[in-house]
């Protein structure tokens, strides 16, 4: 595949995490201001709230909220990688598959990394926006200290499946013996 097929590939699976991320992030404003009592106005300028304490406790719930549908589309993915890889998904479990026709689940190495790229980058870009509003006292540390402790899990459980595909190729791949010395050649007897 070229590099502008795999682009457009990745940014065709960058849409869908997107506006479920975005969706989150403008519902959860509005339920945890309604949950908390909140006062607040949306104008062209944004989200206007009465004083900063009640923004930065708005601002925090609802990256928390954000965060978790975050880790519901990272644990999809994390799942599928680890359980329905068609390079060591059990026979079993295909099978069950097959018979309740959800064999759409099984997925190869190409269609897991591409979706669990796109949620990982998605992980680290939150990482980094939460960074600068925890620092900039526009949300609570602890949150920050959450979405950090996410982002390293996934990448960690990302890593040792990549690891883990690397090794199942290297044992698929037949080695050959290049040792000549035994081989007997015409008119070497």
């Amino acid at each position: 595949m070229t590099l502008s097929k795999i682009l457009a590939r990745l940014i065709d699976k960058a849409i869908i995490p997107a506006v479920l991320l975005i969706a989150s992030r403008l519902i959860s404003i509005v339920l945890v201001s309604k949950y908390l009592g909140v006062a607040f106005k949306i104008t062209d300028r944004g989200l206007i709230v009465q004083n900063s304490y009640d923004y930065i406790k708005v601002n925090s719930y609802s990256v928390l909220f954000m965060t978790t549908m975050l880790v519901i589309g990272l644990f999809y993915v994390l799942i599928k990688s680890l359980f329905f890889h068609d390079s060591h998904i059990k026979p079993t479990i295909t099978a069950k598959l097959f018979s309740i026709k959800a064999e759409s689940l099984i997925q190869n190495s190409y269609e897991i990394y591409t979706q669990g790229a796109v949620w990982v980058s998605y992980s680290y870009m939150l990482l980094l926006v939460s960074g600068i509003m925890a620092m900039s006292n526009l949300m609570y540390k602890w949150v920050f200290y959450i979405i950090t402790g996410v982002t390293l899990l996934t990448t960690l459980l990302f890593v040792f499946d990549v690891e883990e595909e690397m090794k199942i190729k290297k044992d698929k791949d037949v080695e050959y013996d290049t040792d000549k010395s035994l081989i007997e050649l015409p008119g070497d007897l």
